[in-house]
């Protein structure tokens, strides 16, 4: 026989008027995906400075770097489909919004998705991968766009009184962050009916796993931070042979790492010969950097060069003209 509660219950649902209910979740999330590529296009990467970022958005960076075929680690522009072990997109559970609305679009849960734990809205992982989870010497990928917006809209057909406790929540858990992935309300996956989004930025890495599941991150010259120097401008040469901040001339000037070779400037993953283009830049300032150096400090390195050069430092306070050492 039914318990008093169970009947009523059946009587709520029985006098209970069929209507739809809307769902919606925003806030910061993305696209994130997760593969793998052979090792030896890592370290040709890395050999020739070539800028992850620039590959996975350029859909001519096969031609303009000249890479050959066994080289590419997937199709310029298309970095999405590198994900042999995951791929998810939507709302971050770290910094999201979960809204309910009923038919009159009156506000009945309203609710931050980091404080939601699963004891009343359902929570569960639905794919979880991480980089340690590849082989000792394999080369993981990571690529992320970052957006802010609205990432899930959908209905909910009620047939009786909404109780929040039949709603679940499914995400990803992709390297320690937790994408909100599909929604489910009393068993019933409901369809998302479109997202309106925002990019805001993007993240791309190459990371070669270690014996202890620990791992080394290929990071190109452009998101190196370089120790704050003077600009100076094109007809004064660097001392050093290396990579530099550099600003282009022209109106559409914009600023990113370049290559002194001692006699002109070069894009920074291009080697010096004749046909290689020579870059028109406005100035330049930094100190050289090698991206092969395993435990180069950029204040260290000012310093010593600083040191190496205080006779000339001295001279500048005296002669404005005398020619800087870098």
């Amino acid at each position: 026989m039914a318990t008093i509660e169970e009947q009523q219950q059946l009587i709520d649902k029985l006098k209970f008027t069929p209507c739809t209910y809307n769902i919606s979740m925003w806030g910061y999330g993305g696209e994130i995906v997760m593969g793998t590529i052979d090792r030896k296009i890592y370290d040709y990467f890395k050999h020739r400075r070539i800028s992850v970022s620039d590959f996975a958005w350029d859909y001519d960076a096969v031609e303009e770097l000249n890479i050959p075929e066994e080289m590419i680690p997937f199709e310029p522009g298309s970095w999405y489909e590198c994900d042999r072990l995951a791929h998810s997109s939507g709302v971050s559970r770290d910094s999201g919004t979960l809204q309910i609305t009923d038919q009159h679009g009156e506000t009945v849960l309203e609710e931050s998705l980091e404080t939601i734990d699963g004891t009343t809205i359902g929570l569960c992982c639905d794919n979880e991968a991480w980089i340690g989870m590849a082989e000792a010497g394999e080369v993981v990928f990571i690529g992320r766009s970052n957006e802010k917006g609205t990432f899930f809209e959908g209905e909910i057909e009620l047939t009786a009184p909404f109780d929040p406790e039949k709603l679940v929540l499914f995400y990803d858990d992709i390297d320690g962050e937790d994408f909100i992935s599909n929604v489910y309300y009393d068993d019933v996956e409901i369809e998302n009916n479109g997202a309106n989004t925002s990019g805001k930025s993007s993240d791309f890495g190459f990371f070669l796993v270690k014996e202890d599941k620990s791992w080394e991150r290929y990071v190109d010259y452009d998101s190196i931070e370089y120790p704050t120097t003077n600009w100076f401008p094109v007809k004064v040469n660097p001392v050093y042979v290396g990579n530099y901040e550099i600003e282009t001339a022209g109106k559409d000037s914009y600023k990113y790492q370049a290559k002194w070779t001692g006699s002109r400037w070069i894009s920074s993953y291009q080697d010096d010969t004749p046909e290689v283009e020579t870059l028109n830049i406005k100035q330049w300032r930094g100190i050289p950097y090698d991206p092969d150096a395993k435990e180069w400090d950029p204040a260290k390195e000012l310093d010593k060069i600083m040191e190496e050069h205080k006779e000339v430092i001295k001279e500048l306070t005296v002669n404005p003209n005398t020619k800087w050492p870098f």
